[in-house]
């Protein structure tokens, strides 16, 4: 079966091909992950069980909608949740706002198990939590994707 488009027609049908994968693309990204950013581990102190790190962060807000005094959180691997709720976490950034569409950076200390900081210096990311209270007030904490931050070094080849 052969359809034959023409003039106005096609440049419409056109048209609507285009709207219909930009739209796709959009919503895929807005329902995709609600925060990502990069991060840099530094001033690390080995104490045996636990470590004790500064971590700096930039992070994007892609969640739909404005996060006001929100709370920055590393948390263990195997759930997304406040570490309080793990031993051997701690450490938090709060009253985070973080327009939509827009980043913010962040600089804290946190302290992790030992075994959870050997991923990180293995380059496995930190599970960084954002946690606030969404439009409803009901309590959100989405983990952040993060990949390490790119320092350019001036003069480098």
């Amino acid at each position: 079966m052969s359809i034959k488009v023409r003039g106005k027609c096609a440049l419409a049908l056109g048209a609507a091909i285009v709207a219909a994968c930009c739209s796709a693309v959009l919503l895929k990204a807005e329902n995709g992950r609600n925060f990502a950013g990069t991060y840099r581990v530094h001033d690390v102190v080995d104490h045996g069980s636990i470590v004790k790190f500064d971590l700096h962060a930039k992070i994007f807000n892609y969640s739909g909608g404005d996060v006001n005094d929100a709370t920055i959180t590393v948390a263990d691997r195997e759930r997304v949740s406040p570490p309080a709720e793990a031993a051997n976490f701690s450490g938090e950034i709060s009253g985070v706002s973080i327009p939509y569409r827009k980043s913010v950076e962040v600089d804290g200390t946190f302290t992790v198990p030992a075994p959870e900081f050997e991923q990180i210096r293995r380059g496995v990311p930190p599970n960084v939590i954002v946690s606030y209270a969404n439009e409803e007030g009901k309590s959100v904490h989405d983990a952040v994707q993060l990949r390490p931050e790119v320092i350019a070094r001036v003069g480098a080849r």
